[in-house]
């Protein structure tokens, strides 16, 4: 069963993922699956670098954003 989700990530990264499922033939939902595994599965130094960029507040971004793309009911 999958689940979809929504997150807020910085326009640099999502140009990198785009560029990079472009060059890859693969799609962007295949690219993350990917890298979310890989982040489970290591015990890597960069794992507080990852979360601090997920979760590092947006400027502009607020609970409406949620309400846009019909997920009033994430986070409560």
């Amino acid at each position: 069963m999958d689940i979809k989700t929504s997150f807020v990530i910085p326009e640099d990264l999502y140009r990198e993922l785009k560029r990079r499922a472009l060059e890859e033939g693969r799609t962007m939902k295949e690219i993350l699956v990917d890298a979310l595994l890989n982040y489970l599965s290591s015990d890597s130094s960069k794992r507080e670098e990852i979360v601090d960029l997920i979760l590092k507040p947006i400027e502009g971004a607020g609970p409406e954003d949620l309400r846009e793309y019909g997920y009033e009911d994430v986070g409560g």
